[in-house]
């Protein structure tokens, strides 16, 4: 390859990473494996795919897709990438990170680490979910502090139901809280007061 042909094939749609997001990646607690999802994120944004499944994300990043949906998880959970739905299409937002460059906090971890397996059991219930589900399961437990325990008997009790829908769940959880129920030992008293 002559030197022409090889300076065109560097200009073309270059991905622009903030010098900052290398310098402070340490900092915010990046892995390799996150600092990868967020350059193909920026890369795939420019190209208009604001939305990235997680099988697109693996097949970029030449992981699988379990450990690509891991990751983005991991970066929810962190609140170092968001879930924009103010506009007409859902798109992941890397506003938060962005932010955690420039005022220079360390981002808090989050209390409670995200067991895969509750994103599993979801899907075996509801089939494939969006990406904006995995934001509300992950809003339970940090923002919410639910446990996971309660999210799951949320999901049984749906399911008992037969209304399998996250609207639902929430609302089952709501109640839960306005009762005080924090734990499987609360909802069972719950229950019984109830009946």
């Amino acid at each position: 390859m002559d030197a022409h042909n090889l300076i065109k094939l560097f200009e073309q749609n270059p991905v622009v990473v903030p010098r900052k997001l290398f310098t402070e990646a340490r900092r915010l607690n990046l892995s390799p494996v996150e600092f990868n999802l967020v350059i193909h994120l920026l890369e795939m944004t420019g190209e208009g795919i604001e939305m990235p499944l997680p099988s697109e994300l693996g097949d970029r990043m030449n992981v699988a897709e379990s450990e690509a949906r891991s990751v983005l998880l991991g970066l929810l959970q962190k609140e170092l990438i968001a879930i924009d739905a103010s506009t007409e299409v859902e798109r992941y937002s890397l506003l938060p990170l962005f932010l955690a460059l420039e005022e220079g906090a360390t981002p808090e971890k989050s209390a409670h680490s995200l067991n895969e397996n509750i994103i599993h059991t979801f899907e075996r219930e509801f089939g494939t979910i969006t990406p904006f589900e995995i934001e509300q399961i992950v809003g339970w437990l940090t923002e919410d502090g639910f446990s996971e325990e309660l999210i799951m008997a949320a999901l049984r009790e749906a399911k008992l139901r037969n209304v399998r829908n996250f609207k639902y769940m929430d609302k089952i959880l709501r109640v839960w809280q306005d009762h005080n129920v924090e734990s499987l030992e609360d909802l069972v008293d719950y229950q019984r007061r109830k009946k």
